[in-house]
């Protein structure tokens, strides 16, 4: 191979042969000079390394820890351009032992670096991420009975996860069964207060003459057939945590004057006592009663109303969230499976049943059937059948879908169409509750929601 051929071939390599000799000039560089310092090969040679760094081209420079050390060395170089450069500079040494060249084969990273940089980047914010979603996973599923699929619970999710960093009161509405102390619980689990006692009461499952007792506590002797050592109450015992009060609207009127000097002041009297006790609590309360009519017809306090319901979170009942119901029932099937040391699944036609039922009871219903159905289907396979009977899959068709009679034939159906779609949300399950094929559904859905 002739010489003009070998100088053809290193100026056409990628990486940039740099060789200097024992002085430190350049003897010859080939053309990727040019891309890694913005210089000409004929801008470079003759000019000693020293020169190259004081003008700034590149640090730092390897041919002077060559010369002192006598050996391979290979480090990283900066240029004024900008470039990231990995240089190996390899000594030639005479007869005598003396370095007589110093050969350095040199490659641009700086796409690798760029690429380097970016990934540590992605993988920082993928950390990032993860932490935050697994944050994300604990607050949300922390307290392991919160079962949430549906846009609607979703957004009660969201909402509670606003008011749990604060000490506001919170009113939770729905109707019974749909997991108001649920939420209670989790608002309190996922709250700085979560190490501090959660305490509930039903104010409907007691008389009103002890309910005052229960909350506020008594001396010794504050009444007849009282504990002769006196009672701490649930307010007392709620120090530094949360009193959730279900069925709140259940409150005498007596008692709520009481109930909401606790709530302005961190304050109470016992039964019997003379002297306050401050204290450091959350209210959540809930109820399924309309508590503005309440206050309309002086059933309840309005100023009491207006303290417990700084936030108010609404829970849909399970018919109309839809989506949930599923979860839910597996849910529940797992843990009375493990409970009674058995295994089940439910049948796509079961899982249309559940779908399709009224849930009068919300979730508090969905449970006790599935402990009824794990209980009694002695089968792996639950199926309609196993379902009591009392639980027909019309159900939700005749609660929900309902129309007034004497209207068009036509106008009949298209009301009944749009109401089913819009409650059971996919043509399949229009054509399951109506009794009419799926094609005929969507057919029919497409044209009353396109008119």
């Amino acid at each position: 191979m002739n010489l003009e051929k070998l100088q053809e071939i290193l100026n056409n390599s990628y990486d940039e042969i740099f060789v200097v000799n024992s002085k430190g000039i350049v003897t010859y560089v080939n053309n990727a000079s040019e891309r890694n310092y913005g210089l000409k090969p004929s801008e470079i040679i003759g000019k000693t390394v020293y020169h190259l760094v004081e003008e700034g081209y590149y640090s730092p420079s390897i041919a002077p820890v060559v010369f002192k050390e006598k050996k391979r060395v290979t480090l990283t170089q900066e240029t004024m351009i900008g470039k990231k450069l990995v240089v190996t500079a390899t000594p030639i040494l005479d007869g005598e032992g003396n370095i007589d060249l110093v050969v350095m084969n040199t490659r641009d990273i700086t796409e690798i670096e760029k690429l380097k940089c970016n990934l540590e980047d992605t993988e920082k914010l993928v950390q990032k991420y993860k932490q935050e979603v697994e944050e994300l996973r604990k607050k949300e599923y922390k307290y392991e009975h919160l079962v949430v699929r549906s846009k609607s619970m979703k957004e009660c999710v969201v909402l509670a996860q606003k008011v749990s960093s604060t000490d506001s009161t919170v009113l939770i509405l729905g109707d019974s069964g749909t997991g108001k102390n649920v939420m209670a619980k989790y608002i309190h689990h996922i709250s700085n207060r979560k190490n501090g006692p959660f305490k509930t009461i039903n104010c409907a499952a007691i008389p009103d003459q002890l309910l005052e007792s229960e909350l506020f506590g008594y001396h010794r002797g504050a009444f007849t057939g009282a504990n002769t050592a006196g009672k701490v109450g649930l307010l007392e015992l709620s120090d530094g945590g949360t009193l959730f009060l279900d069925e709140i609207a259940e409150i005498p009127l007596r008692l709520q004057a009481k109930l909401l000097e606790v709530i302005q002041e961190n304050r109470f009297v016992p039964v019997g006592g003379t002297e306050y006790k401050n204290i450091d609590i959350r209210i959540i309360a809930a109820t399924n009663r309309d508590l503005e009519k309440m206050v309309r017809d002086g059933l309840f306090r309005e100023d009491l109303y207006y303290r417990i319901n700084v936030i108010e979170l609404e829970i849909p009942p399970l018919r109309d969230r839809l989506e949930d119901i599923v979860f839910l029932a597996h849910y529940f099937l797992n843990i009375y499976d493990k409970k009674y040391g058995m295994s089940h699944y439910f049948s796509q036609d079961s899982l249309d049943t559940l779908i399709t039922h009224s849930w009068s009871g919300n979730v508090r219903e969905l449970q006790h059937v599935v402990e009824r159905l794990v209980i009694t289907v002695k089968e792996s396979k639950i199926l309609p059948e196993h379902f009591p009977k009392s639980f027909s899959k019309s159900d939700k068709a005749k609660a929900n879908l309902a129309l007034p009679n004497l209207v068009p034939l036509d106008v009949l159906e298209e009301e009944l169409i749009i109401k089913a779609y819009k409650q059971l949300g996919s043509s399949y399950k229009v054509a399951k509750a109506l009794n009419i094929s799926q094609s005929k559904a969507n057919r029919r859905i497409r044209r009353y929601l396109n008119k």
